[in-house]
């Protein structure tokens, strides 16, 4: 195999040199989206992880460019190892699940702390939310600050409720505020949060039938990148000069018609794995707004 041209190697260096410059800069740029709403601590691993990563991707896409001298793989060999944890990792999922399932605890809380006891509904509201589940906590810390600081209680849920951000939450609270302000008697909101409980469960349950649906997309996923990856090794090293048109640019240029398709499966499997969220419906709280 004939060494990669050096107009190739300086333009792959000049871009990876280029990406990497920018993802410095990005990392050095402080987070101004939720930066309150998250540990310090948290942001920096989070900082020193994308750190390592791009290195590794910059490492990588130097070695398939000496290897191949095909700068257009060596950028999407860059950028699979950049999207790697998001390709295989649905994070926004996974606090989805988690939000869903804290919801589910803290209805079933309050439904027991409404039938055990005879307190109000605002007493059972801020003693519930004295111990939310951990997905929750920064929530219910924020409605009983809302509380402390003398907001009333209509007010707190309506924030509650943008806090949580969820269906089922938005149906709990806009029960509870009908409830608090004496629209509704007291004595429904029992059966009332005990129904959202079991909506929520309910969910829970299918939450985790569609994730085991997902990591067979996720094994999908893997087994086509593996594949790519090992056609393309053995075509460049083991298949003579079957790839030689594509080291010249043009050659380059009608290379993405292949990785492009390529990537497009990839991408559409990973759409198979996305977790869309149901609309927020919230009839009472738009019309105390």
């Amino acid at each position: 195999m004939s060494p990669p041209p050096p107009t190739a190697v300086a333009f792959g260096v000049m871009v990876l040199l280029a990406v990497a410059t920018a993802a410095l800069v990005r990392g050095a740029t402080p987070v101004v989206a939720h930066a309150s709403s998250r540990p310090p601590g948290v942001i920096a691993v989070e900082r020193a992880i994308a750190g390592r990563r791009m290195a590794v991707a910059v490492a990588t896409a130097m070695v398939v460019l000496l290897a191949t001298g095909w700068p257009v793989l060596s950028l999407m060999a860059a950028s699979l190892v950049l999207a790697w944890g998001r390709l295989l990792h649905d994070r926004r999922a996974e606090e989805e699940r988690e939000r869903i399932e804290g919801i589910s605890k803290w209805l079933e809380d309050l439904r027991d702390t409404l039938r055990g006891s005879a307190v109000g509904a605002e007493e059972a509201l801020e003693q519930v939310a004295a111990r939310p589940p951990l997905a929750l906590a920064e929530a219910m810390n924020s409605f009983l600050r809302n509380r402390r600081l003398g907001f009333r209680t209509e007010d707190a849920l309506l924030d509650l409720a943008d806090d949580l951000a969820h269906p089922t939450s938005d149906a709990a609270i806009a029960a509870i505020r009908l409830v608090v302000s004496g629209s509704v008697g007291a004595g429904r909101l029992h059966n009332t949060v005990q129904t959202l409980a079991a909506a929520a469960r309910d969910e829970v349950t299918a939450r985790e039938r569609i994730d085991r649906t997902r990591a067979i997309y996720q094994g999908s996923m893997k087994r086509l990148i593996t594949i790519g990856v090992l056609l393309v090794l053995y075509l460049r090293f083991a298949g003579g000069n079957l790839l030689d048109p594509y080291d010249s640019p043009v050659g380059q240029v009608v290379l993405l018609l292949p990785i492009g398709l390529w990537l497009g499966c990839i991408l559409w499997l990973r759409s198979l794995c996305r977790y869309d969220l149901p609309a927020r419906r919230r009839p009472a709280v738009e019309m105390a707004r």
